[in-house]
């Protein structure tokens, strides 16, 4: 069974990371529950394409957010088309990463 580098995991897909962080942190479920149970290629396409979607909405509303580049968000569909893993990777780190932002923004521990 391969290891995976989560501190090469982390620099090349942040941006997405940040992004599914940021709806977990407005409790915005769907996208990353998607990407969390993805058995192929198009489910994450559809996970993606939602926190993108988002995201765009947050911005019109004057919400300072970062959205991953196009090439990022590319690297990591061909990257999942390889190893569907990754995408629960992702969701799983975006989870971790967005209940902290909650726990912080609230002031406390829950």
């Amino acid at each position: 069974m391969q290891k995976t580098n989560y501190s090469q995991l982390d620099q090349r897909y942040e941006g997405l990371v940040n992004i599914f962080a940021y709806l977990v942190k407005e409790r915005v479920y769907g996208p990353v529950d998607r990407m969390a149970r993805a058995t192929d290629l198009d489910t994450v396409r559809l996970a993606v394409y939602e926190a993108l979607r988002y995201a765009s909405t947050e911005l019109k509303r004057g919400v300072k957010i970062y959205v991953p580049s196009e090439g990022e968000v590319q690297d990591f569909l061909r990257a999942v088309e390889r190893r569907i893993g990754l995408a629960r990777e992702i969701a799983i780190k975006a989870l971790t990463r967005g209940l902290q932002m909650e726990v912080s923004s609230s002031g406390g521990e829950k």
